[in-house]
């Protein structure tokens, strides 16, 4: 930088599609990196900013700033490498951070010029100023989970709201109290529940925009569970009322054991939550540390969110050791019995940092690094013990096919409210449903 210039900096979200540039339906994006707009919020008022996702638009590298930070998800990491690598070519310094870089940092330094370890919102300040005086560190750590009482509100004037379905996502909380096996969100935010006060989340409620549901704000709350504390979001939720929003979030099953909890939700404007219900076997609960769920409640509980005009994507997990073939079918058809308005089948997949990445790498079943080749989303990166890898991974797509198929589309969203945004949604994932070229079933 020359003297009296000041410092130019991109922060980047790389795109899941390898090497790609792609959008979702109707050319927007779900959301817009609100990690990376947080960050944004911590940078001196005095550097030039621009948040560049790549998931709705091309990396001009012909632009090349003083500093790139690029956060990671394990699903991006090989991309985030390929940018890094790229604008360290180009002459700036690169620093990496998110989720995936904090879990194997010694990796992530092989590709930047500085590496941020875990939330880095405290730590952020200081990297600006060492970067202005080129005396950049090769690794930032935030030992302590910072205090999220009144974090500063996110950046949304850095993004272009129309390119998102939403561009309102708002976290009220970080941590989660549970501990599961294939889930590295306790190891990055912490076991211990930090909220933040209630006037501070209801100031950003109240600063978003509005959308074009009944001219209301729809609001992703990106908590990882909304009702970690039951007695807080219900407090949260009645402050919620007279802002007249439509939101939706995660949350535990255990949500609905809870009806109070449930009507405030939906008075406060709740139509969707995603609910990790994992598996139908207690045997498999038990294998991934899910003890909070309770599969002969699941039917109930479901039926009451319903009951309220709580819509659910339910996510479910396939590969655990004590699963067997029948699991696909058992699951599609629960899934299709409770008439789920949108659903998630996944390979289990042991991330870095997880106490089943440790697990399953200390008994040889683990593809060492398996993030670094470019396929390995569409397979198991693992041997499975009572199926095949092969299996898992084709009767996974088979069990998405099905649940995506135009009739089953029709007979689980016909009389939803909003039902034209289920649709959509419900669209959006049957492409993603698709069977990679490379596999048969």
């Amino acid at each position: 930088m020359k003297e009296g210039v000041h410092m130019k900096l991109h922060l980047i979200a790389p795109t899941k599609r390898r090497g790609t540039y792609f959008t979702y339906f109707f050319n927007r994006g779900f959301f817009p990196p609100l990690s990376l707009m947080c960050v944004a919020a911590y940078t001196p008022k005095e550097v030039e900013v621009r948040l560049i996702d790549e998931n709705v638009e091309r990396i001009d590298f012909a632009d090349v700033p003083d500093l790139v930070g690029i956060t990671t998800m394990t699903d991006t990491a090989l991309r985030a490498y390929e940018i890094a690598e790229r604008y360290r070519e180009l002459g700036a310094k690169v620093v990496l951070g998110g989720i995936h870089a904090s879990m194997v940092p010694e990796e992530a330094m092989e590709h930047a010029d500085s590496v941020v370890v875990g939330e880095a919102e405290a730590i952020w300040p200081r990297v600006i100023s060492d970067a202005e005086a080129h005396q950049l560190e090769p690794l930032y750590k935030q030992e302590d989970f910072i205090d999220f009482k009144r974090p500063l509100l996110s950046r949304r004037d850095i993004i272009d709201p129309n390119r998102y379905w939403t561009a309102n996502g708002i976290q009220t909380s970080r941590g989660c109290p549970y501990n599961c096996s294939f889930c590295s969100v306790a190891a990055f935010n912490g076991h211990r529940i930090r909220e933040r006060e209630l006037d501070n989340v209801l100031a950003e409620v109240e600063s978003v925009s509005r959308s074009n549901v009944g001219r209301r704000k729809l609001i992703p709350f990106v908590d990882d569970n909304i009702a970690a504390s039951p007695s807080r979001a219900k407090e949260l939720f009645k402050a919620l009322i007279p802002m007249k929003i439509v939101w939706g979030s995660q949350a535990c099953i255990t949500f609905a054991n809870d009806e109070e909890l449930v009507d405030l939700a939906a008075k406060s404007g709740c139509c969707f939550l995603c609910i990790g219900l994992e598996a139908l076997s207690p045997h498999a609960l038990a294998e991934m540390g899910k003890h909070q769920n309770k599969v002969e409640q699941y039917e109930n509980a479901l039926r009451l969110l319903k009951k309220y005009g709580i819509q659910v994507l339910g996510a479910f997990v396939f590969g655990s050791d004590s699963d067997e073939e029948s699991v696909f079918s058992d699951t599609l058809e629960f899934a299709m019995r409770n008439r789920l308005a949108l659903a998630h089948f996944s390979i289990l997949t042991p991330y870095p940092g997880t106490r089943l990445y440790h697990q399953l790498l200390g008994e040889n079943r683990l593809e060492p690094r398996f993030w670094l080749d470019s396929s390995w989303e569409s397979r198991a990166v693992f041997k499975p013990k009572k199926i095949s890898a092969k299996r898992l991974c084709e009767y996974t797509y088979r069990v998405r096919q099905d649940f995506y198929s135009s009739r089953s589309i029709i007979k689980r969203i016909s009389l939803c409210r909003y039902w034209n945004y289920w649709l959509a949604a419900n669209l959006i994932l049957r492409r993603e449903a698709r069977l990679p070229s490379h596999q048969t079933v």
